[in-house]
């Protein structure tokens, strides 16, 4: 007996010349489509549509604009690799850059972090107490935004914002922040849904602060096509405007991905969102300060994979990565702690996620620009070039002197 073929459906967004449009097309064509209508653009719809969908939608006057799949960055069997040990841990690296110290100023109260990743694993201790906010995301309502069976998530959380205060083996950059976690697949529909959840959540006043860590990208070694008015680009701006301070990781393309010389500052590997100018783009050195040393395990990824500037839609008077943070030891991975050679740029941008919190913490009245200039003016210079390390290593004892106006 012949069975009848199974459509494929993909996530598009379909943009209507005027929110008119939408009233008219979205009940007559799209009423068994599985749709959601933005909250803050009126001509913005997101569809997973099958072929004769789209070729209906073809024939009206709209656009459809595929949808754009990011990898999260990565798995521990790739760039993340698990050691049998390591000497130091993220406690080292926290005194690194001076979180320890600056918690005597700032620990990051009243200013949630938004973490858009794997999920975070909401039974280790580093997450208890009021680390979960009230506040989550994830597409279904059954798939809990704190269960994390990747890994990734985790650690990025942790190194923002854990706490020991509750029998956790570390705390993070901003121990007294609370945690939205947001689950996703990496798919810019659903990154698009992210944020108009967390601009709602800011524009209502339900949270007064908010910085957001994004540690995900695009593995590739040639611009890819991207417009900077399309949806996902839009609500990114949107929430920069809104006061959102928006963290971005500048990936880990380099050398095995892009076959580059780890001695040489370019050329650009660092792509799409993560390179715009309203977002905070970090790159990633050793407990050295370099980025150039090759890895432990042959043909692995390490420091020197961290993606080199300037940025496929920076400006030229700022270029990126806007700055680095070390990552290297013992961290939080999933529901355990792993020893590892390096986090990846994934580790670093949480790191400065976390430090944002801190300033906003010392300073609510600072702008999302602000923030960013504070970042960027009081980075500890390791001479490396602006593309290799923007304004060099993060210290965050340093920039809450800068909030809070002493230098």
């Amino acid at each position: 007996m012949a069975t009848t073929p199974v459509e494929v459906r993909r996530r598009f967004f379909v943009r209507m010349k005027h929110p008119t449009q939408m009233e008219a097309l979205a009940p007559a064509m799209l009423v068994d489509v599985d749709a959601y209508r933005s909250r803050t653009d009126a001509n913005i719809l997101i569809a997973a549509l099958a072929p004769h969908e789209l070729d209906r939608l073809a024939q009206q006057q709209v656009e459809i604009i595929p949808s754009t799949q990011y990898q999260p960055l990565q798995a521990p069997d790739s760039v993340h690799v698990a050691l049998d040990f390591h000497p130091l841990n993220m406690d080292d690296v926290m005194s690194h850059i001076k979180a320890d110290k600056a918690w005597e100023q700032s620990r990051g109260e009243n200013v949630h972090i938004a973490i858009v990743d794997t999920g975070i694993c909401g039974t280790l201790p580093e997450f208890a107490g009021g680390k979960q906010s009230q506040f989550r995301w994830s597409l279904s309502p059954q798939d809990d935004p704190w269960t994390d069976a990747k890994g990734h998530g985790s650690m990025t959380a942790a190194i923002a914002a854990a706490t020991n205060a509750s029998g956790g083996r570390y705390s993070g950059v901003a121990p007294d922040s609370p945690i939205i976690a947001c689950k996703t697949s990496f798919d810019d529909t659903e990154l698009y849904q992210i944020y108009e959840y967390l601009i709602q959540l800011v524009e209502s006043g339900k949270v007064k602060r908010l910085v957001v860590n994004n540690s995900y990208g695009r593995y590739v070694c040639a611009a890819p096509t991207i417009n900077e008015d399309d949806p996902f680009p839009t609500i990114l701006r949107r929430a920069v405007s809104k006061g959102i301070v928006v963290v971005f990781a500048a990936g880990n393309n380099h050398v095995v991905i892009c076959k580059n010389d780890p001695t040489q500052c370019g050329p650009n590997t660092i792509w799409s969102v993560n390179s715009f100018d309203e977002v905070i783009s970090v790159g990633t050195v050793d407990r050295n300060n370099r980025m150039d040393q090759p890895p432990r395990t042959l043909g692995g990824y390490s420091h020197r994979d961290s993606s080199r500037g300037p940025g496929q839609f920076a400006s030229a008077i700022s270029p990126k990565p806007d700055c680095v943070a070390p990552t290297y030891g013992e961290v939080v991975w999933g529901c355990g702690y792993v020893p590892m050679e390096w986090w990846g740029t994934s580790g670093a941008a949480p790191q400065v996620a976390g430090l944002a919190a801190l300033i906003l913490s010392k300073n609510p009245s600072l702008t999302a620009a602000q923030v960013q200039g504070i970042i960027k003016k009081t980075c500890v210079p390791i001479g490396l070039a602006p593309t290799c390390a923007g304004a060099g290593l993060i210290d965050c004892m340093a920039a809450l002197s800068k909030a809070s106006g002493k230098v």
